[in-house]
């Protein structure tokens, strides 16, 4: 793969965010802020639990003034590194997932309400990586993961995958550094995400990155994502959660 356009690169950054827990129901907060001023962008409100035998998260993306402008389904099993999944925002009318039973799977994406649905048949290639499955596979290899480890990083916008290289930076103070780059020789010179697990607990603390969440212009953001303990929620009861979908999402943030 090659001469990826810097949307197709952007578009894999929201997906990775998520807190590896598989054994309770979740519910915590990701406060999103630019990376260059502090300033707060937007929130992440993440409920996960069990629904119909299988592992669900829910996430809604507020407005720093609190509504929620877009909602993201991701469904598979715990382990899953290839999950369901959904995104709909609401202030543009993109949408992007996946979904389709076993041997027929179908990626999909559209870019904007005025737009048609774009699909295409779903290949799974070897360590394959779908949506938020990334910290599924890091879970899954925190005690062995091999620290120039190649992956095949789906993105909904391109129907097909990029090669991504994860390199094991460093671990100190309880804490482990993960970076995600361009698997390319010219990868030094792309963007890359840098990701910080809590090693006690395998638990994602700190995103830095592009962000696929656009700013008031449609344009792409760099950011710091912080999920701190205090921002953690009693486990989220059957009306919390249908409270969370039933939400209705606003096609623009208050300035």
């Amino acid at each position: 793969m090659r001469n990826y356009p810097r949307k197709a690169w952007i578009a894999i950054f929201a997906a990775l965010p998520w807190v590896a827990n598989a054994t309770e129901n979740l519910h915590y907060l990701g406060i999103a802020y630019d990376a260059h001023s502090g300033q707060k962008l937007y929130q992440e409100e993440h409920f996960v639990f069990d629904q119909n035998d299988q592992r669900t998260r829910l996430v809604l993306y507020r407005c720093p003034s609190g509504q929620p402008f877009a909602r993201k389904w991701v469904r598979g099993a715990a382990s899953a590194s290839d999950p369901d999944f959904d995104l709909v925002d609401a202030r543009t009318g993109y949408r992007e997932g996946v979904s389709g039973p076993p041997g027929a799977r179908k990626v999909y994406v559209q870019v904007n309400d005025h737009s048609p649905l774009r699909s295409a048949p779903l290949e799974m290639p070897v360590n394959a990586v779908i949506d938020a499955g990334f910290d599924a596979y890091v879970r899954d290899h925190f005690d062995s993961l091999d620290p120039q480890a190649r992956l095949a990083f789906l993105v909904p916008s391109r129907l097909g995958y990029m090669d991504l290289r994860l390199t094991d930076t460093s671990s100190a103070a309880g804490r482990r550094h993960i970076r995600l780059s361009l698997d390319t020789w010219y990868g030094f010179a792309a963007p890359s995400i840098n990701l910080t697990y809590d090693t006690a607990d395998r638990r994602l603390v700190q995103f830095k990155g592009i962000s696929n969440i656009h700013d008031a212009s449609g344009g792409s953001q760099t950011v710091r994502i912080e999920f701190p303990v205090s921002a953690e929620q009693p486990a989220p009861t059957p009306q919390d959660i249908r409270q969370a979908a039933g939400l209705p999402l606003v096609n623009r943030c208050p300035p």
